[in-house]
């Protein structure tokens, strides 16, 4: 018993002892630590360069006779008109591209005023007649496509391009009446595929389209090419649509042909719940409103029997629908023309084509609006300011280089071209980018 108790005594003279050193040799560290009261830091840096993409030339399959089995060409060039706000262009295609063009801006303003692009392409041929103009887009890593057709009389084409340095694989779906599709497009850097859609799905009247990417955002078109029979019905190019939404706004359509097609109304509803769309379409002499009901995971078309006029259109819904209307112009040609959901600006600047233009401004808001127009012609600038009504649109033939629309609160607005060639609607689309400056806190 004794030696256990000299054991533990030896034990607990060692620990003071050792104790003794450590406290000599390493002081206590107190508890209580300040910190410096945290500092702001305002870091200045350039914007990302701004990058656009025009889809390029009309894509002819089967050749000029239709019937030559895996042909595919581009055919003429699609003219490019920019703008180019108070900023350097870094990559310039030029006034005209045939497989796709990339513009590459620098300047401190971001957005459509630092850079705005349209192309556009009058086709006259055997089994295409007809005007294709769109706004060139920055590329993107998603998006939704609702005006798809593949039936007989219907073609469809995807103009897909890959302006990154990196290669990427391409997701895409088809949704169809019933079903989905599923077909993955491998995109190396700089390359450029145009996918007919037949060679995916077939006797499909209707169809949207989900694209996703793994890793880069790339340039993707849906070109359009209708017949009856022998004889040609128009065309058409489409970028891809804003996001499915409660509340989809269309600026531009123009009903020119009473009694001849009517505009067709196409909704798909990507849910798993039942809605119903409220459709609400205005002229200033006429106003048409409808009630249509969408079933989950499916499309329902209606055709909406109007007259001639300049109309605004507005579907509202519990749940989120892709939306697109499909119009029909008899003269100069008999042509086609797609239009989406309008972005809502405050400050828009575009292009002007040189066909036939008339600009439509629309006020989907509550109280009137008012809006100023800058138009540039060479070193002319003329202005103009105007005040819309709620729920109106205000329609003007316009030309020269471009025009800059502003005002206080959102408005939306459309390029609609009616000339020789054809018919088209050109649907603006803000350009987008990180700002100038960064707030860093350092602790």
């Amino acid at each position: 018993m004794k030696i256990a108790v000299r054991i533990v005594l030896a034990i607990a003279l060692v620990g003071l002892f050792l104790s003794q050193i450590v406290v000599t040799q390493f002081p206590v560290i107190s508890t209580s630590t300040s910190f410096a009261t945290p500092a702001f830091k305002t870091v200045a840096v350039e914007p990302l360069p701004l990058e656009l993409y025009c889809p390029g030339a009309f894509a002819e399959v089967g050749g000029e006779s239709g019937i030559e089995l895996g042909q595919i060409d581009r055919i003429g060039e699609a003219s490019i008109y920019q703008f180019l706000g108070s900023g350097e262009l870094i990559v310039d295609p030029g006034l005209t591209t045939t497989p796709g063009a990339r513009l590459v801006a620098v300047g401190d303003n971001q957005s459509t005023g630092l850079l705005s692009v349209i192309q556009s392409q009058g086709i006259a041929r055997d089994r295409a007649v007809g005007l294709m103009a769109t706004t060139c887009s920055q590329p993107l890593f998603s998006g939704w496509f609702i005006s798809g057709a593949a039936a007989l009389g219907q073609e469809t084409v995807l103009l897909l391009a890959n302006p990154s340095e990196s290669d990427t694989l391409v997701s895409l779906q088809f949704l169809v009446p019933g079903g989905k599709i599923s077909k993955q497009v491998s995109l190396a850097a700089g390359q450029t595929v145009v996918l007919p859609v037949s060679s995916v799905i077939f006797q499909e009247p209707m169809f949207s389209l989900w694209f996703e990417t793994s890793g880069v955002p790339i340039s993707i078109a849906m070109q359009q090419r209708a017949t009856a029979g022998l004889s040609t019905r128009g065309i058409d190019i489409q970028l891809p649509s804003l996001a499915p939404a409660n509340d989809n706004l269309i600026t531009g359509l123009s009903v020119r042909s009473e009694g001849f097609d009517k505009p067709v109304l196409r909704l798909f509803n990507f849910g798993d719940v039942a809605t119903e769309a409220v459709i609400t379409a205005v002229a200033s002499n006429n106003v048409v409103v409808l009630r249509q009901q969408v079933q989950p995971e499916s499309f329902a078309e209606t055709e909406l029997d109007l007259t001639d006029g300049d109309y605004l259109v507005r579907v509202e819904s519990t749940s989120p629908l892709l939306v697109g209307v499909k119009n029909t112009i008899l003269k100069p040609v008999v042509d086609f023309a797609w239009l989406t959901q309008s972005s809502k600006f405050t400050d828009l600047t575009i292009p002007i084509p040189s066909y036939k233009t008339r600009l439509h401004v629309a006020n989907f808001g509550l109280a009137a609006l008012a809006v100023n127009l800058e138009i540039t012609n060479g070193t002319r600038v003329e202005y103009q300011s105007f005040e819309i009504a709620s729920l109106s649109q205000v329609s003007l033939p316009i030309s020269g280089d471009s025009i800059r629309i502003n005002s206080a609160s959102e408005f939306t607005a459309a390029l609609e071209v009616i000339d020789v060639p054809g018919y088209a609607v050109i649907n603006p689309r803000e350009n987008q980018n990180f700002g100038d400056a960064l707030s860093v806190s350092v602790r």
